[in-house]
């Protein structure tokens, strides 16, 4: 059954009213009718199976059927500060990381950083990424994107809640994942990934003084796009839910 998020505000106790481009999915590429069903998600764990009852071309309306909590996110909270990489790459990184059951995701600028941003523009591109993700994966809540692009202290600051902070560091050749030994196993986990040419030295210094731990990933050494869906799926094999 095709499945749709919306926001709290669209679904009333008995009525769930999509709009844009959902409307336009459901109207003219899957051509649903009154009568058809549908799942909506709000994106906070609940599920409401959805009968049509009225479809223009601008908005969707449909009755709410029943209604369920659903949970299949990740125990582990992982809070991800990727640097902005070049091309296509940082959109491939977003679909991965979604998939890969990442709580949110923050687009950094650190040192290093190639790729030539145009401000925050491209925040609610990266929104959308995010959703048709979590739909195609059938995840019950939706990540959480960064309302802004951060450097790397601001990232940090943010962090102090975290149970495991970690910035995987290519240069780091002593500690791996399996020498992280926390006392009890974590709740949530802020996690640092650097940009093509990784991170410099003060900048592990800075993630550091906010009680960072430099973490390597073994003997070679990843593509930009490729650390942090290593580094996500070990921590998620570790302490979420992948096994």
């Amino acid at each position: 059954m095709h499945r749709f998020f919306a926001a709290k505000e669209s679904i009333a106790s008995d009525t769930v009213i999509l709009y844009g481009s959902d409307a336009s999915h459901i109207r003219t590429v899957l051509r649903l009718q009154v009568g058809d069903k549908i799942q909506v998600l709000d994106g906070e764990g609940s599920l409401y199976l959805v009968q049509l009852v009225e479809v223009k071309s601008k908005s969707i309306k449909g009755e709410v059927i029943s209604s369920e909590k659903v949970n299949n996110e990740s125990p582990l909270k992982i809070k991800l500060g990727q640097s902005l990489i070049k091309g296509n790459k940082f959109d491939m990184v977003l679909r991965k990381s979604v998939e890969l059951g990442v709580y949110s995701i923050t687009p950094l600028i650190t040192e290093r950083t190639v790729t030539k941003t145009d401000g925050d523009k491209k925040i609610n591109r990266w929104k959308k990424i995010a959703e048709e993700s979590s739909k195609q994966c059938g995840r019950s809540s939706l990540p959480k994107i960064s309302e802004v692009i951060m450097k790397l202290d601001t990232f940090c600051q943010q962090s102090s809640d975290s149970d495991l902070k970690l910035i995987f560091w290519e240069l780091e050749n002593r500690n791996g994942l399996g020498d992280i030994n926390p006392n009890t196993p974590p709740d949530s986990a802020s996690v640092l990934i650097g940009p093509e040419g990784g991170f410099t030295l003060q900048e592990v210094e800075t993630a550091r003084s906010h009680g960072f731990q430099t973490v390597g990933l073994g003997p070679r050494i990843f593509r930009a796009e490729t650390a942090p869906i290593v580094a996500l799926s070990l921590l998620q094999s570790r302490w979420g839910d992948i096994k």
